[in-house]
Order: C-alpha cells, then sequence, then structure tokens
C-alpha cells in the first residue's frame, strides 16, 4: 500500500481539516450574510429603549409568573451550594 502525500487523516468528530466551515469568526459572530444581527438589535434599543424597556420587563414577568418556582428552586440550591462551600473551607481551616 502506498502513501500518498496530499491524503490528511481525517480530523476528529468529523470536522474539516481545513477549519471551521461556514465563515463563522468566533462562537458570537451574529452575522447572515451582510447583516449583523447584534448591531440591529442594539440599534433598535438605542431608538426605541422604552418599549425595548417594556417589553423586557414583560417578558421577565412571564417568565417569573410560568417558570418562577423552578427559577426559585435553582437559585436556592445555588445558595445552598455557596454556604456549604464556605463552611467546608472553615472546617477544613480549623482542623490544621
Amino acid at each position: 500500500m502506498t502513501e500518498q502525500e496530499d491524503v490528511r487523516p481525517p480530523a476528529p468528530h468529523g470536522a474539516s481539516p481545513d477549519g471551521p466551515v461556514g465563515g463563522a469568526n468566533g462562537p458570537f459572530d451574529f452575522r447572515l450574510g451582510s447583516h449583523d444581527i447584534k448591531e440591529a438589535a442594539l440599534d433598535l434599543v438605542r431608538q426605541h429603549p422604552v418599549p425595548s424597556l417594556l417589553l423586557a420587563a414583560t417578558a421577565g414577568f412571564l417568565i417569573g409568573r410560568y417558570r418562577g418556582k423552578a427559577i426559585g428552586a435553582a437559585l436556592a440550591g445555588l445558595a445552598t451550594r455557596a454556604a456549604l462551600k464556605q463552611l467546608q473551607a472553615v472546617f477544613d481551616q480549623s482542623e490544621i
């Protein structure tokens, strides 16, 4: 069996050996063709700050209304984990 110099082994996970495909420059590159979605959204908020704020408040209210218990439970879990970490650090230092 002969080896050809122009044949490369396949890249892991089926990725392109030539790098990213599709033209994305980074993980937060939100461009569709020549349009930049992030900049368009920021321009919209700059032009209409009060309606944007009202829309965000309404979305926050609705999310809190329908998923508030789950969000509260997650926040309580995070607070409990942080408190237990602090207590563990205190008990580990007192044994030394």
